[in-house]
């Protein structure tokens, strides 16, 4: 079982790009109405736990959020590699870099090119590792923030979105290449444009290898479905 956890993949821009390998067998959008707001570390710990975790969850201390292995779907999995997944194993120095730059960025300290440049050595270093995972767990969970990081400060800007589409499409296909094993590709939310920068929006979206006859499900009724896999790989 892979999971390509690909944070802000967005549903509209998926089709614009006609990125045919995120689509796969079965592609759509997922429901978020249930959620006040799209919180990057809420809707990852939702889809852990097939729960809305929102309440849970205080804006503040977010980043610190840590869910246990029993909390989640991997319980039922005997081997697992989650790389950095928020509310999991997220590599929080990594993230704390990013999160300073984009503040950097906006006190006229930081430039764009300095942001950008690190969260490509952060996806390319998350790549690695997935990679590098495949065929070694039961289930492994790939986190690549690429359009979300991107989209902050570049959403309105095509020609940088467009090469983290591309970018995203070619890990897509190098891993559906490479196994017939059960692919699930999931967003937490979209983006929206904001001028040149973007935002947080509710085009969440999904992709399966597989039939899952699902019609705009909410990101929490994965689990189920996750759960399921891990009962019918050990009977």
């Amino acid at each position: 079982m892979i999971i390509l956890a690909l944070d802000a993949l967005d549903f509209n821009m998926v089709g614009k790009y006609k990125c045919q390998n995120l689509m796969q067998t079965e592609c759509g959008q997922t429901n978020l109405s249930e959620f006040e707001l799209e919180r990057t570390v809420v809707l990852w710990a939702s889809f852990l736990t097939g729960k809305n975790m929102e309440s849970r969850i205080p804006i503040k201390t977010q980043w610190e959020f840590k869910l246990k292995p029993d909390e989640t779907f991997f319980t039922y999995f005997r081997t697992y590699q989650a790389i950095d997944v928020p509310a999991f194993s997220l590599k929080e120095g990594n993230h704390a870099e990013e999160r300073r730059l984009l503040k950097s960025y906006f006190d006229e300290n930081a430039t764009v090119e300095e942001y950008d440049a690190v969260i490509w050595r952060n996806h390319e270093e998350n790549k690695k590792d997935f990679f590098a995972s495949l065929g070694c767990f039961d289930i492994v969970m790939g986190y690549f923030d690429l359009a979300d990081a991107i989209g902050h400060l570049s959403f309105g800007i095509p020609e940088k979105i467009e090469k983290v589409y591309t970018e995203l499409e070619r890990i897509a296909y190098e891993v559906r290449s490479s196994t017939e094993d059960f692919i699930l590709i999931i967003s937490d939310h979209g983006m929206k444009p904001v001028g040149k920068y973007g935002d947080h929006s509710r085009n969440g979206f999904y992709s399966a290898n597989r039939e899952l006859r699902l019609n705009i499900p909410s990101i929490t009724d994965f689990y189920e479905i996750l759960r399921g896999v891990a009962k019918n790989e050990s009977s």
